[in-house]
């Protein structure tokens, strides 16, 4: 038997996508009955009582959901390590992507790893303790490089010391799509430079 078509969000009205939810958790054997919210009806749903065994149900089933997602996250922070790029808050959040903050060092290696050119010997070496001029140049280079890389958008934003109460400055980064990730971690594993 085929699995019927997921529907996009908001083209079913509630009272349908409640049955729908209710019909996919006895097909997936979870004890869990969905019930519109008597205070809202029309616009939100509560859960019955959920046992400790539907919780660890629903749980395994949402991990398997996810799993490509997770080994792209395991993917991609084996890789960067072996860029030699520390990567500390990659994760998952909301569904997407995140690989957090990373120093500036790190981020200029990440765009010469995606294909950015090398620093002319003239130029300033990238520091840790960046200052705004530096730190923005690092963030408009790994902007392009991503960009030409994976076809994505990352975005970007310098964040000094003086803005991080003393704290090393970083260059911060935004969630991306588990596809952009797979074209980044091509990148990365395939990409140009060592």
């Amino acid at each position: 038997m085929n699995a019927p078509e997921a529907q996009p969000p908001g083209l079913l009205a509630l009272p349908e996508a409640i049955r729908d939810l209710n019909s996919v958790c006895r097909e997936a054997g979870l004890t869990l009955m969905v019930c519109p919210n008597p205070d809202a009806p029309g616009r939100e749903a509560t859960l019955g009582p959920v046992d400790p065994t539907t919780v660890r149900q629903m749980t395994g089933l949402l991990r398997i959901s996810m799993e490509r997602t997770y080994d792209t996250v395991a993917a991609l922070r084996s890789t960067l390590e072996a860029h030699g790029i520390k990567s500390p808050d990659l994760g998952v959040v909301a569904g997407e992507i995140v690989l957090g903050d990373l120093t500036v060092p790190d981020a200029e290696r990440l765009a010469q790893v995606l294909g950015a050119p090398l620093r002319g010997p003239e130029e300033d070496p990238v520091v840790e303790l960046a200052d705004w001029p530096q730190g923005k140049e690092v963030v408009d280079r790994l902007d392009r490089a991503f960009r030409q890389a994976t076809d994505g958008f990352l975005d970007l934003a310098f964040h000094p010391d003086c803005c991080r109460c003393g704290e090393t400055p970083a260059v911060s980064t935004g969630a991306i799509t588990v596809g952009t990730a797979r074209r980044l971690l091509d990148a990365l594993e395939y990409g140009d430079r060592p």
